[in-house]
């Protein structure tokens, strides 16, 4: 089925929740049982919260522990997804300029080529070629001067406060820049030889992968254990062995430069479109002098923010949070601007608690927030004609897509929810669409109970469905 028409189905099945009116029975809640599985599972090292409202009128239906600040992993991104919605707008798009330092003579642009980063976390090889067919449009066949990146919408702080310096090279922990391409990170495949003690064979995602790699992986019979570290070099060392009795073990992992990875990309790629680039590549900013040959734009906020969400695509959520400290305070693109803003849109819109926002996606462990808080923010995104749409299809469905579709199938289609996990910490909260026609808002935070909390979590759910 075309993509196109599975969203408009999902955006349809979302309004008819949406707009459903409410029937005139309330779906009762089993305290009882909900409150003998907290007290025999919690204890002061091992903290939970939970919120249960009605989505129509934000009445309260079920409550433990709920005004408590909880580090809620990437239930963050509802946070910064309402945020982002309402300050940046659901129409809202990333862009990204090109420039020549010169002019064009016999095909020839001069001067080098100038990128002009605004935050676009969404650049993929697909969109490289894209802007590679615009250049060679213009009858440019080659480049002479190199191609210069410039960075400056955003500050030279790459990675969050409060985010372990150990996630550092993980796909799910990539720096955060005002020019990016692939998330900032990359697939590394590593495929058995078919003779032990042989260098095993190493691909890439994308195939364009520019950092040199020094392989020392070799095949054995015992199990796979390969590591990957860059060097000061920016080289890729890739070590141990990987096994015979196994197709390939996939490593997925953040870049060292990502400035460097854009250019060095876009040449490659510049170079199959027939587009031979000279010169270095470098960060510099842009000059005044510079021609503004196009402006590539990414796809509207409302999309990008399913991906957001339903894959739980950090990067995104951190430079949507720069991008609004850069748009509304006219500054730079930083954390402190952009979490500051976000805080004080939250207050406004009714969060009172003592919450603390440290980033987009819920990285760090220096976020704080309540569970009566999180259903405050469901509540008023449910109710707000301009993002309740792109918000509530933009979450996990279980059993369906995204982070839940393993989860919950009893419920299927019944439970719209973001996920949250970091080592401690574990949230689900979203929307629960009853079979009565009611539409509760839940929030359920745990802090130091594991994974204890998912039985919790299915009891609940299931008292607010059936």
């Amino acid at each position: 089925m075309d993509s196109r028409i599975k969203t408009l189905i999902l955006h349809t099945l979302v309004l008819l929740f949406v707009f459903l009116p409410a029937a005139p029975s309330h779906a009762e809640v089993n305290e009882k049982k909900i409150l003998s599985f907290i007290s025999k599972n919690s204890s002061s090292r091992k903290k939970i919260g939970v919120m249960v409202r009605s989505a129509d009128t934000g009445k309260t239906v079920f409550r433990y522990n709920s005004k408590e600040e909880f580090i809620p992993a990437s239930n963050n991104k509802i946070l910064s997804s309402i945020a982002a919605l309402s300050l940046l707008g659901k129409g809202f798009r990333f862009k990204t300029e090109f420039y020549l330092g010169g002019g064009i003579h016999s095909g020839v642009g001069h001067g080098g080529l100038y990128v002009k980063g605004f935050g676009d976390p969404t650049i993929d090889i697909e969109k490289l070629r894209e802007i590679a067919g615009r250049i060679k449009a213009l009858g440019i066949t080659g480049i002479e001067g190199g191609i210069y990146l410039d960075g400056s919408y955003f500050d030279d702080i790459h990675y969050g406060e409060g985010w372990d310096p150990e996630w550092r090279g993980k796909s799910f922990c990539p720096p955060v820049t005002a020019i990016s391409f692939n998330y900032n990170s990359a697939k590394i495949k590593i495929s058995a030889s078919r003779v032990q003690g042989v260098p095993a064979t190493v691909r890439t995602e994308p195939a364009e992968f520019p950092f040199p790699i020094k392989n020392r992986v070799s095949t054995k019979l015992k199990r796979s254990g390969v590591r990957a570290q860059y060097n000061e070099r920016n080289e890729l060392r890739l070590s141990g062995y990987v096994s015979s009795r196994k197709k390939a073990e996939t490593l997925e992992i953040s870049v060292p430069d990502p400035f460097f990875y854009f250019g060095a990309t876009l040449k490659q790629v510049l170079k199959k479109e027939g587009i031979e680039v000279s010169g270095p590549i470098e960060r510099r900013r842009v000059p005044r002098w510079t021609g503004k040959i196009f402006t590539h734009y990414s796809e509207p906020l409302g999309a990008i923010i399913h991906e957001y969400n339903k894959e739980s695509v950090n990067i995104i959520g951190e430079s949507i949070v720069k991008v609004i400290g850069a748009k509304h305070l006219n500054t730079q693109g930083s954390w402190k601007s952009g979490t500051h803003v976000i805080e004080n849109h939250l207050r406004r819109i009714g969060l009172n608690g003592n919450f603390s926002v440290a980033d987009g996606s819920g990285l760090s462990r220096l976020n704080r927030v309540s569970p009566e808080d999180i259903t405050e923010a469901l509540h008023v995104a449910y109710g707000d004609p301009d993002i309740s749409e792109e918000f509530v299809a933009s979450l996990p469905i279980a059993g369906v897509d995204g982070t839940l579709k393993k989860r919950f199938r009893a419920l299927k289609g019944r439970i719209y929810a973001k996920t949250g996990y970091l080592e401690g910490a574990r949230s689900l909260s979203g929307y629960a669409f009853a079979k009565n026609g009611r539409v509760y808002v839940f929030s359920i935070i745990s802090n130091g109970m594991g994974t204890r909390v998912k039985k919790l979590q299915n009891l609940l759910l299931r008292e607010l469905v059936y």
